[in-house]
């Protein structure tokens, strides 16, 4: 099947503009799947479509449904694909009915490994746009799409509901049209770009220069590379206006045959530029597209936004039912690449490190639980060093975590007013230093080290020699090993002082007075299942941070049964859910910072009802929690 699958791609378009090792690599993991005469393989607005459907033998009729009549009518043989489209600008939701209308075979190409090719492969994605700027040149076909849109809850498509400035890159290159091709290209690279616009005498934008001009005219042509780039630029400079929206950039880029626009401001500068593949790879995939503008940001300046645009995101996601759980790898992604960067930033202007070293991340992050209302939680592990080198080196990365956490502070990541952050000399030791407090909080478990282990126990690698964190991890596993009743105990009573706000008549614990009256704190509410995790993670050995790769870790062992983990997890999905809506709604409608305080009674009675079990199912797990490491309740 492989070798006659990949003769078979090799020969139909977009396939056949992808290198032999891509078309290899496809013909390993399609998938084959037969269908009958009359079949319904999906239904326009309802069936998400979730691969590629690639036409081996047989056809398809496509056509839209309303009233008894069709519309939008069409048919595929052999070769053509669909699906495609439906994936990129439509949530994956099916524009139309597709019936097969004769015994049909199809190749099915997973719907992740279609976008990664459109991503990777400007002329295979190339050819969906162009498909989709002819179709969109159809008034009715555009209509229908945005009405299947307003009957999804009222979430549109990107590209109906966003605006071109939405989807701008700001951090765009350019040079004088006097600059060499050689300049040109240096500053495309320098900036991790496909374009550079070009400037005239009086500093205003008259052209452009893409990836595909330096391979056509200036490799192709054997230009030599002191020639100017004004010789090979496009000009005039097409232009867009920023409030547009992102489907006429798609549909101009059609009509003048382009891959990239720039984009001005309401007095008609330039701001930015787009491009097809920024446009057509936003639907679905705004996480990728920020978390790509972070790594390709020139300047520590250039990140300070960006925490700003993931409200935006969560509140699209969430009204597209993205679980609580993948909407906390969402935001702890983008914080990672946006320390990343800052990281990188910091080591050029700090220069190499003495020695191996890691920026360890704890808390929320370092669960992967992170929400919109957080702050830094940071340390600095580096290796030993001789005597006489460690006020050296010490000073370096003293330096270099003030640098780095007032970066993060600036970039939306506040300051902890605990100061649990590198820059505090105290978190900012060498690897012998860390086992030593590691050893004392475990066999001195005091408050103060209770609450540190509570915070510092949930620690993994931001960035730098991840074998240090591996080898800390070992540590704490031998010293829970060893006498270790005592710390699991104090843990245990530390975790029981945090109560679900759930009164004796299962009335709900709220504030009395001050700003969150009439409120409770739903993070308090959710932190015992986070505690139960913990404790039982530890005294298991189990690596994992996240709160819920802990209960599945401890499921699968046998420690936690089937309906445990479920009413568990369950609990903690649902606590979650609620209070990134509750973090949404405050910065997005109320235009105040993120809390995490919830006001049952603006809650529905069902979700006051959940809420009320739910409190109960914790109170529960405290008490199992309670008896298996103090022997009382």
């Amino acid at each position: 099947m492989e070798s006659k699958a990949l003769q078979f791609l090799s020969q139909i378009a977009p396939f056949n503009f992808l290198p032999q090792e891509e078309l290899e690599k496809i013909a390993r993991v399609l998938r084959v799947a037969n269908y009958p005469e009359n079949t319904i393989l999906c239904v326009q607005g309802q069936t998400q479509i979730e691969n590629l459907y690639i036409i081996y033998k047989g056809a398809l009729e496509l056509y839209y449904q309303e009233n008894g009549h069709k519309s939008l009518s069409g048919y595929l043989g052999e070769g053509e694909t669909f699906g495609g489209i439906s994936i990129l600008v439509n949530d994956g939701y099916a524009v139309r009915t597709v019936r097969v209308q004769e015994k049909t075979a199809l190749y099915l190409l997973s719907g992740v490994l279609f976008k990664e090719l459109c991503s990777k492969y400007p002329e295979f994605l190339d050819f969906f746009t162009n498909a989709l700027g002819k179709r969109m040149v159809d008034k009715s076909y555009k209509a229908i799409i945005a009405k299947m849109a307003s009957q999804r809850n009222g979430a549109s498509p990107p590209l109906f509901n966003r605006q071109v400035a939405h989807i701008t890159n700001s951090q765009f290159a350019y040079c004088d049209q006097k600059s060499s091709l050689q300049q040109a290209a240096a500053l495309m690279n320098r900036h991790k770009q496909s374009c550079i616009l070009i400037k005239d005498e009086q500093d205003k934008f008259v052209g452009i220069v893409t990836d595909r001009d330096f391979r056509e005219k200036v490799v192709a042509g054997g230009l030599d590379l002191s020639t100017p780039v004004s010789e090979v630029m496009s000009s005039p400079l097409i232009t867009i206006p920023a409030n547009s929206p992102a489907f006429e950039a798609i549909l101009l880029m059609v009509q003048k045959n382009i891959k990239h626009l720039a984009v001005t401001d309401n007095r008609g500068n330039v701001i930015g530029v787009t491009s097809n593949k920024r446009l057509m790879m936003a639907q679905g995939q705004s996480p990728v597209l920020l978390i790509r503008d972070i790594q390709e940001a020139s300047a520590p300046e250039a990140l300070f936004s960006k925490h700003e645009q993931i409200p935006i995101l969560v509140k699209d996601l969430v009204q597209g039912g993205g679980k609580a759980d993948h909407l906390n790898r969402m935001i702890t992604a983008i914080s990672d690449a946006i320390l990343l960067r800052l990281i990188e930033f910091a080591l050029e202007k700090h220069g190499p490190p003495p020695v191996n070293f890691v920026f360890m991340i704890m808390g929320s992050e370092g669960r992967k639980e992170q929400t919109l209302k957080t702050d830094q939680d940071n340390a600095i592990i580096y290796e030993d060093v001789p005597q006489k080198a460690e006020k050296e080196t010490r000073s370096y990365f003293l330096k270099f975590a003030k640098t780095v956490c007032g970066w993060l502070d600036k970039a939306g990541y506040s300051y902890c007013k605990g100061e649990v952050m590198a820059q505090n000399p105290k978190w900012c030791q060498p690897l012998s230093v860390w086992k030593e407090y590691f050893r004392t909080w475990v066999h001195t478990p005091e408050p103060m080290a209770v609450m540190h282990s509570t915070i510092f126990f949930d620690f993994k690698s931001g960035y730098g020699d991840s074998s240090i964190t591996e080898e800390l991890r070992g540590y704490l596993f031998e010293l829970l090993d060893n006498r270790a009743g005592l710390f699991f105990y104090h843990l245990a009573n530390n975790a029981l002082k945090l109560k679900p706000p759930l009164g004796f008549f299962r009335n709900f614990v709220v504030e009395s007075r001050g700003e969150h009256r009439d409120s409770f704190d739903i993070k308090k509410a959710m932190t015992p299942i986070v505690d139960f995790a913990r404790s039982y993670a530890l005294e298991n050995k189990i690596e994992a941070t996240n709160t819920l790769e802990r209960l599945s870790q401890l499921y699968w062992t046998g420690v936690l049964k089937e309906q445990e983990y479920n009413e568990l997890v369950q609990s903690y999905r649902y606590l979650m859910q609620i209070r990134l809506v509750r973090q949404v709604t405050a910065i997005i409608d109320e235009q105040h910072p993120p809390d995490n305080y919830v006001n049952p009674e603006k809650l529905t009675h069902i979700e006051q009802k959940m809420l009320k079990e739910i409190f109960q199912l914790v109170s529960d797990y405290q008490k199992k929690l309670s008896m298996h490491f103090t022997g009382s309740v």
